[in-house]
């Protein structure tokens, strides 16, 4: 039996490899200046067709107010607009159809009629704060609230507010009058 004392030293015998020269650190200065490109790139390149309306400096803008302010008014005058009739007043008075609105001379001078009362029952102090609120169905045409801002504006109503409801979809709801 012959006993290799080459190969057990072979085996046993520990290797040691020689230990990598320790990383440097990642220099973030190349990073840093990729995304900056990336910012300034994306800055310059922002669509900005959301947004189409500029506030212009000389142009004094309507104002909102919501339903608990606009409660509180005294001074207000509203106006329901029905795809089949037009109320108008707190005590929703009959006027007719819209379509009478456009059509009829004698529904309109009833109109301008009620809104002279309403107005003759508003102190002079309190004009700039009298208003009249249109609340109109969605799938009326605006031809009809033209009117009704038409004869409102000549009694001397100078704020008309128009009731709507908050709806953050509204553009995928949204049809264009095109498309009715």
């Amino acid at each position: 039996m012959s006993y290799n004392l080459n190969n057990s030293r072979k085996k046993g015998r520990r290797v040691v490899r020689k230990k990598d020269e320790e990383q440097k650190g990642l220099s973030i200065t190349s990073l840093l200046d990729v995304l900056t490109i990336i910012l300034v790139f994306l800055m310059k390149n922002v669509s900005m067709e959301a947004v189409k309306i500029n506030e212009l400096p000389d142009m004094r803008y309507p104002t909102t107010m919501t339903k608990d302010a606009l409660m509180e008014n005294p001074m207000v005058t509203p106006v329901k607009l029905y795809t089949d009739r037009v109320l108008l007043g707190v005590d929703n008075l009959y006027l007719g159809s819209p379509q009478d609105l456009i059509e009829n001379v004698n529904k309109r001078q009833m109109m301008q009629e009620f809104f002279r009362n309403e107005w003759s029952g508003i102190p002079e102090s309190k004009w700039d704060d009298a208003c009249l609120i249109v609340q109109a169905d969605g799938n009326l045409p605006c031809g009809f609230i033209t009117e009704i801002v038409r004869v409102g504006t000549n009694t001397g109503y100078q704020n008309i507010y128009f009731a709507t409801i908050e709806d953050a979809d509204w553009l995928k709801s949204y049809s264009s009058a095109a498309g009715r």
